[in-house]
């Protein structure tokens, strides 16, 4: 009976070392609750913003473990906007809206978080160029948000996340046209704020 018992305690184990594990959980960002701009130098007087009224995303969460892993984001750069009617026109032409209407990124690697702070290397594609970008991610608040709500529930679980991240525009084909001096700084920063509503 002992040997019966013990042979079923060893079947049984793995069973409850993987109801244990917590897989990471899938989330998703709706337009309302991200918030994305982009921030340059203005003819060396002023960082000028520009916000994108519409993007979305994705990404896993292991809540126990604090790591963050499969970021997906999706910028329309033709919903670009800014309070300067000619910061707009210029900075739609540099990033190329028309043509390019999509900013991508990606990270699908797994990035724990240390006193809520972790650098991510994620994969930027701008203006039809894909390039590597480092993030430096924020991880802000993991809880219930009324936004996460379904029909018979108040609220829902949410993570928020808050990304940075620099990059040259050169290194994505916005460079200057040589005859034609430009207006903007040769540095621009992506500054991404997203709540993660729980699939």
């Amino acid at each position: 009976m002992k040997r019966l018992y013990l042979a079923l305690l060893l079947l049984l184990l793995p069973l409850r070392v993987a109801l244990a594990a917590e897989d990471p959980v899938s989330y998703y960002v709706p337009p309302p609750q991200f918030n994305a701009a982009l921030q340059v130098m203005d003819l060396g007087f002023a960082n000028v913003f520009a916000l994108f009224q519409n993007a979305t995303g994705s990404f896993n969460f292991d809540e126990s473990a604090k790591s963050i892993s499969h970021i997906r984001l999706a910028l329309d750069a033709t919903s670009l906007t800014s309070g300067n009617s000619e910061s707009l026109h210029d900075l739609a032409s540099l990033i190329g809206v028309m043509q390019y209407q999509e900013i991508r990124i990606t990270a699908p690697d797994s990035v724990t978080f240390a006193d809520n702070k972790a650098e991510v290397k994620a994969t930027l594609t701008l203006h039809g160029v894909s390039k590597p970008i480092t993030l430096d991610a924020t991880l802000n608040h993991v809880g219930k948000s009324p936004h996460g709500g379904g029909m018979w529930s108040k609220e829902g679980d949410a993570v928020g996340v808050s990304l940075r991240g620099t990059l040259k525009r050169a290194d994505f084909g916005m460079s200057d046209d040589p005859d034609v001096p430009s207006r903007f700084g040769d540095t621009m920063t992506l500054m991404l704020e997203m709540q993660g509503l729980r699939q």
